[in-house]
């Protein structure tokens, strides 16, 4: 074989026929196939792979009669630590889908919206309809949480006075 540059050319080949050296094609990420560089196929997006329709359907998830927190939803979804991501993309969506948004609330078991807006008091009628008890504005996570999670060691300590 004879070089040419960063061309390798094998027995009988001519300059129009090159093909790349092998520790180049490696080093760009492609593989040689039948003699010919071929580069790593990229596979076609799926519906399920875009994040924003991946929190939708976990949103569709949550059953009725229970909440849950933009963190959940998040993890739900395979995006963990993207809660913000899931409330932008619920701000975004428009109006007309039959979406139970009014099920998500925030880590702390309130409503994010300012209390006393329309937003707060519309979501707040909404879970009520559905059973949810508020005491002192709040939601109880651990009855209406969902999906149930295991208590966490400090609340396990915490609970043995």
């Amino acid at each position: 074989m004879k070089r040419a540059g960063n061309w390798r050319l094998a027995a009988g080949q001519s300059r129009k026929q090159r093909i790349k050296s092998p520790s180049l094609a490696r080093s760009a990420g492609e593989g040689r196939v039948g003699g010919r560089a071929k580069r790593a196929a990229k596979l076609p997006e799926t519906p399920t792979a875009d994040p924003p329709a991946r929190i939708l359907a976990a949103v569709r998830r949550i059953p009725r009669g229970k909440v849950c927190t933009y963190g959940d939803v998040a993890d739900i979804a395979g995006l963990p630590r993207r809660a913000r991501l899931v409330g932008t993309v619920l701000r975004q969506t428009p109006a007309s889908r039959d979406l139970p948004w009014f099920r998500v609330i925030n880590a702390g078991g309130r409503i994010s919206f300012p209390a006393g807006s329309d937003a707060y008091l519309r979501q707040r009628r909404k879970l009520e309809a559905e059973g949810i008890v508020f005491i002192s504005g709040r939601v109880d996570l651990k009855r209406y949480g969902w999906p149930p999670r295991e208590e966490q060691l400090d609340e396990l300590l915490w609970k043995m006075d």
